[in-house]
């Protein structure tokens, strides 16, 4: 196993905490910039912004506090977060979608998807956090891991019953 924090000398962690940051701050930014009274609103930025930017954030957290990991991990970890974040949107909508006939307007649409993105960065992003401190127990680490389809569709629960 090739460790990616030691080939590419990632080990200061004020660095993982800056790129968290900006990448938080990038997505309600970017919320924020398709948001109301914007000329630019378009369905492709909140689309990125729900489904893209919390798998990078969770990447980022889980690879700032495993001790050693490889690029195998990390990409299996993109694809499984990835695939877990579409399924469980499509379950999501089919469950919990069509609650309200008319338009709640700009600021409360807003506002859900900045609802939305906050909450899904916490699951994933905590649920990684803690499997990477159990890298000693496998089985635990894993199961935290395999545990993010029902963090995603509570997330999306909460959201929709909210």
């Amino acid at each position: 196993m090739i460790d990616v924090r030691k080939r590419y000398a990632l080990e200061n962690e004020r660095l993982f905490d800056g790129l968290i940051a900006l990448l938080l701050l990038a997505g309600i930014a970017l919320l924020a910039l398709n948001g109301p009274f914007s000329s630019v609103r378009s369905i492709r930025i909140v689309t990125f912004v729900l489904f893209t930017l919390p798998i990078a954030i969770a990447i980022v957290c889980y690879v700032r506090v495993v001790p050693a990991v490889s690029i195998i991990e990390i990409a299996g970890l993109i694809v499984w977060t990835y695939t877990v974040v579409q399924g469980v949107g499509v379950a999501a909508y089919f469950l919990f979608g069509g609650q309200i006939a008319s338009y709640p307007g700009e600021m409360a649409e807003f506002r859900n998807f900045v609802t939305l993105y906050l909450l899904t960065v916490a699951v994933s992003a905590g649920l990684y956090t803690i499997a990477a401190t159990q890298d000693s127990r496998p089985l635990i680490k894993w199961s935290l891991v395999a545990v993010l389809p029902v963090g995603q569709l509570a997330t999306f629960g909460v959201y929709a019953l909210a």
